[in-house]
């Protein structure tokens, strides 16, 4: 067997975490946002009784939207 360098171990799991953290960004992020849609529409109905609900998910949406950029 060969020898590793120790700063070459901890570079390569530092590389390792890095990559399985950005790839999985954006599956979770995805998530997040659906989550934060839902929880906003389901805000605005309580509040808002008479409007309809295709309405409230365009407005959550675009609220949402508007605040992670």
């Amino acid at each position: 067997m060969f020898k590793i360098n120790k700063n070459l171990k901890i570079f390569l799991i530092i590389l390792t975490a890095f990559l399985f953290l950005f790839f999985t960004k954006g599956k979770y992020g995805e998530f997040s946002k659906s989550k934060s849609i839902k929880s906003c529409m389901i805000a605005q109905k309580k509040i808002l009784k008479d409007k309809p609900i295709e309405e409230i998910k365009v407005f959550c949406e675009e609220e949402i939207n508007k605040n992670i950029k």
